[in-house]
């Protein structure tokens, strides 16, 4: 039976931050925190900006955020689009860094469009004080109900915890031999915080 893990970025102190949205995306950033498809409604020429607070400026494969969001470079985009059989929307972004400057071009949202309800709630510690009774509100311990995730599912995200991302171990061993950076993985049982 495969395995899952939760797809993360790393903590490297060396890789920069993104915590803004630019003002022509924020009405719509939460359409894609929950994996619905933005089409039309994605704005043209989108400038995600690095942290100011935070001191690091190399942009990984996989970017740090607040925003709730996959940003990948056009590497791991080809990677997911070749090996993941996912329906991903991927939406073109650039990088500033603190002072402004584009520091990073080919990078994209990854909007995953998969859900896959298989929270084991009994197994897992979540927090449910979401107003919609279907949502999480917190999740920090995940394990899954393996019968609910159909066969062919390589990549997809939880129902009820739309920002989490799950990727099935053999996905994940063909991105580690990569040598992508910025990936970091939270196992099943794992201590984690995702709201």
């Amino acid at each position: 039976m495969p395995s899952f893990s939760i797809l993360s970025t790393s903590n490297d102190p060396k890789h920069c931050l993104v915590d803004e949205d630019p003002d022509s995306l924020r009405p719509k950033t939460w359409r894609i925190a929950k994996g619905l498809p933005m089409e039309h409604r994605y704005p043209p020429d989108v400038v995600l900006k690095m942290d100011g607070g935070h001191k690091g400026l190399v942009v990984p494969d996989l970017v740090s955020n607040t925003l709730r969001i996959a940003l990948v470079s056009r590497k791991l985009k080809g990677l997911l689009e070749q090996h993941s059989g996912a329906r991903i929307e991927f939406l073109p972004v650039s990088i500033a860094n603190h002072k402004g400057r584009i520091a990073a071009k080919d990078y994209f949202i990854a909007n995953v469009l998969d859900h896959v309800d298989c929270v084991d709630k009994e197994r897992s510690e979540v927090e449910e004080l979401h107003p919609d009774p279907t949502l999480l509100s917190g999740l920090f311990r995940l394990q899954v109900l393996q019968e609910r995730i159909p066969a062919e599912s390589k990549l997809f995200r939880l129902k009820t915890m739309p920002p989490a991302i799950l990727i099935r171990d053999d996905l994940r061993a063909q991105l580690d031999a990569e040598n992508l950076t910025g990936v970091r993985y939270i196992a099943m049982g794992e201590e984690c915080a995702i709201y």
